[in-house]
């Protein structure tokens, strides 16, 4: 694990993407002895294919240019012997003569390329765009074209070579994207018909910062890792007051050793195993990787990390905490793009030479703040990305303003937030900002605030790619006060009395969410549909009608002895465990997971659209019946592989549950299509009742598409809709309103299309995404203010699967 393993890596991603090389014009040098260094490297390449290593000059510092006998070997047979069996002889080679692994990389990789260049010209600097491509696995755009428009999809997995699939498991082809890729193919976003106050958010977002208290990182230049951060505490929301002074949340500023001793390790975006926990957990775990090492090669606690709205990163240190307020302050020294290097070799932090966004703050009473907007991360929207604007008007919350006797006056405001959000700036109409954020707190009466009160019917914001935060949770809002001012002041002459420079034009975000980065094949689906790939013109679909008429709330895992089916509740307001469809006027399906408590026979309650409660009896799941086994397909690609014991198909078997009325159900059921239809990017709709969109009540509908059919399994397909806890059991239809399958859980897209994509449409079965669990982009400019908090790729069962399932346990019912 040398220097040149992450280079490796690099040289793997090459062969996953462009491979590019800077040509210029060189004089030949001389011939000279060929350098016995690189015997062991020759011999190497020779056994992969490649031939002898011949011919010899050295350039004017006496690098050593050589070639090879024939250039006749394809390219993608030199690079990967290069890139995989030979690198150690590489890196031994480059270490052996003296010169830098990177230089070997360049000469070599335009070799491969183009033998007939200049060899002096090859060693020609750094990989520099749009010069040569690759002939493996080069990025592309490819055009898909259907009944309702036309839309791009970006990949590098045409032509890519798989990995390895043998006795000792895979050996994965891994390919990733880079922040700059997807940016640069994307048409960046640009505001649509903002408020006032969203474009005074917007115009604030890059002053707003990620800030993580505290990393357990590799620190040594002599050691490279793919991945060399262990630990990294929870991120929150900071934002620039200075040029280089950053305000955030003293809990947010925490340091592994401050968790350890309050025993909250937990609290972390990528954790170190438990078995090292307690103060020194970092440079414990360092001994036990790296066992017979000098020194300690895993540090923590060398300061707060941020990352910029731009996406660079930054290293800094805390100024100032004061636990009364339970805010804090850092300021930044060093600043890197690759945050995968060792500290001591980020660049010096400059002040406004490397940062020209900041905001001022302004202290007022509370009672009169009318429109404002709150820049922050929340947790729970982080596959979109970060920097949401949330609009708000506190003159609808009551309570803004008024001393609540304990920590003074506060700013209610009706939005979502949660932990990730605290220290985010609120900002008023002139850009200033009147408060931070301090903590959410539950409204569902309306108390503080009578907009909040919980609904007591069925959704109205109608069809939605996304589920978004819509519950009874407020946001509150700290006040800015002249102490906090003067404190900050005496850190930084500079705060308040100094503007930021004047930026002209729109703050520009990517087009596309943080989640694309976790796709093989990313979409980017331009006007004509939503962000999930539905039709804009079909939102008024009928389909959505009988998909909602045939949708049921599972309230109740107890029976209902006094249900009446002429008795109607319109009341629903109601806790909702699970959702469920019908598919007969006396059969329910729901998933296996929302039953899982229940044995065979047990009684539930469920209330339908119009509000008929029915008595339900639990007649079949399939963790008990259903299929165990994947397919020969699986077994033939996979027979080397060692196999884990148990159901290959999950715990719940294709995540299926029947129930069967006691009553009639006063709706119509749904009809079941034929799932082995359905084709890639086929518009489907889902209804269920999410738990994060109480306020504005259950019977959501979801929009979206279908991704593929599982290559292994026929228990389980993956579709681009919306999936959230409590929404569990819903429905998928087409747009004919016929059953095609049944939304279970939700994930990162990756996973899913490993399985439902990359064998049918590429042939691949060992090849890997790699995603920065660290990285956070702006999210894209959106015509919902809402905060997203569902999974965009869902799985479930497809339908004739689930028909399959009903006639075993309810024979002859179906009509």
């Amino acid at each position: 694990m040398k220097n040149s393993r992450r280079l490796v890596g690099f040289v793997g991603a090459v062969l996953a993407g462009l491979l590019l090389v800077s040509c210029s014009t060189a004089t030949e040098i001389s011939s000279g002895p060929k350098p016995t260094e690189l015997d062991d490297f020759s011999l190497c390449m020779e056994a992969e294919g490649v031939e002898k290593l011949v011919g010899h000059s050295y350039g004017e510092d006496g690098f050593p240019f050589y070639v090879f006998e024939s250039a006749a070997t394809e390219p993608p047979v030199a690079m990967q012997a290069m890139a995989e069996t030979c690198w150690e002889h590489f890196n031994t080679a480059a270490g052996l003569t003296g010169f830098e692994f990177n230089d070997f990389f360049n000469y070599f990789a335009g070799y491969f390329l183009d033998p007939s260049a200049s060899l002096a010209a090859l060693r020609g600097g750094p990989i520099d765009p749009g010069v040569v491509e690759a002939q493996v696995g080069s990025v592309t755009q490819e055009q898909v074209c259907g009944d309702f428009g036309c839309f791009e999809i970006m990949t590098k997995l045409f032509g890519l070579a798989d990995g390895t699939i043998g006795d000792t498991g895979l050996a994965p082809t891994t390919i990733s994207w880079a922040r700059e890729e997807l940016a640069h193919s994307a048409s960046p976003g640009s505001p649509r018909n903002l408020s006032a106050i969203e474009q005074v958010g917007h115009g604030a977002s890059p002053s707003v910062v990620v800030v993580f208290g505290d990393w357990c990182m590799n620190q040594s230049a002599e050691w490279s890792l793919d991945e060399p951060v262990f630990h990294a505490t929870a991120p929150g929301t900071g934002f620039f007051v200075s040029d280089s002074l950053i305000l955030t949340t003293v809990a947010t500023l925490d340091t592994m050793d401050d968790q350890a001793r309050d025993q909250n390790l937990d609290q972390a975006k990528i954790r170190i195993p438990p078995s090292e926990d307690g103060v020194g957990a970092c440079e414990r775990y360092g001994t036990t990787l790296f066992p017979g090492t000098s020194g300690t090669l895993l540090e923590s606690g060398r300061g707060p990390i941020v990352q910029l709205f731009d996406g660079r990163w930054a290293l800094g240190e805390v100024v100032w905490e004061d636990d009364a307020s339970g805010l804090g302050a850092l300021r930044l020294k060093a600043v890197t793009r690759d945050r995968k290097q060792p500290f001591d070799t980020w660049a010096p932090w400059e002040g406004e030479g490397s940062n020209q966004h900041w905001l001022s703050l302004k202290a007022v009473d509370l009672s009169g703040v009318g429109a404002t907007a709150t820049i922050h991360h929340p947790q729970k929207a982080e596959s979109e990305g970060g920097w949401f604007v949330s609009p708000s008007d506190a003159q609808t919350c009551a309570a803004s303003g008024q001393n609540n006797g304990v920590t003074g006056p506060r700013l209610y405001l009706d939005h979502y937030s949660d932990g990730a959000s605290n220290g985010g700036p609120i900002v008023d109409a002139s850009g200033a900002v009147i408060a931070t954020v301090e903590l959410q707190t539950y409204d569902q009466g309306g108390t503080f605030c009578p907009v909040n009160k919980v609904s007591t019917t069925q959704n109205t914001l109608g069809p939605l790619p996304r589920y978004y935060a819509d519950s009874s949770a407020l946001t509150v809002g700290a006040p800015v006060t002249s102490q906090l001012i003067s404190a900050l002041r005496e850190l930084d002459p500079s705060v308040n009395s100094q503007p930021a420079p004047t930026i002209s034009g729109d703050v520009i975000r990517p087009a596309v969410s943080l989640e694309s980065y976790h796709r093989f094949d990313v979409p980017l689906f331009g006007e004509d549909f939503t962000v999930s790939g539905f039709p804009l013109s079909e939102l008024n679909s009928g389909a959505i009608d009988i998909a909602k008429q045939a949708t049921l709330a599972f309230i109740r895992e107890t029976g209902c002895p006094t249900c009446d089916e002429n008795r109607l509740n319109k009341n629903f307001d109601v806790p909702c465990i699970c959702t469920g469809f019908a598919v007969t006027e006396n059969l329910i399906v729901t998933n296996d997971h929302c039953v899982s408590s229940l044995s065979i026979g047990s009684k539930t309650t469920f209330r339908t659209f119009y509000g008929q409660d029915v008595e339900a009896e639990l007649v079949g799941k399939t963790s008990l019946d259903g299929e165990t086994e994947l397919n020969q397909r699986y077994a033939d690609i996979y027979a080397e592989v060692p196999q884990p014991e148990g159901s290959r198909t999950g715990f719940e078997r294709g995540d299926v549950a029947l129930l069967r009325t006691s009553d009639t159900m006063k709706l119509e059921p749904l009809k079941i299509a034929d799932s082995s239809t359905l084709t890639p990017w086929e518009p489907l709709i889902t209804v269920g009742h999410p738990a994060t969109m109480t306020r504005t009540g259950p019977w959501v509908t979801g929009v979206g598409s279908f991704l593929g059919a599982d290559y292994f399994t026929r228990t389980v397909q993956s579709y681009n809709l919306p999936a959230q806890k409590g929404a569990s059991g819903s429905a998928v239809v087409n747009l004919a309103g016929e059953l095609v399958g049944q939304i279970a859980t939700g994930g990162y897209p990756a996973t899913a299309e490993k399985t439902r994509v990359l064998p049918q449409k590429y042939g691949l079965y060992a090849t890997e995404l790699w995603v920065d669990m660290l990285e956070t982009t702006p999210a894209p400019y959106s015509s919902y203010s809402g905060i997203p908090v569902s999974a965009q790729v869902s799985d479930g069962a497809p339908s004739n699967y689930i028909k399959e399932m009903i006639n075993l346990w309810a024979p002859g019912e179906l009509p």
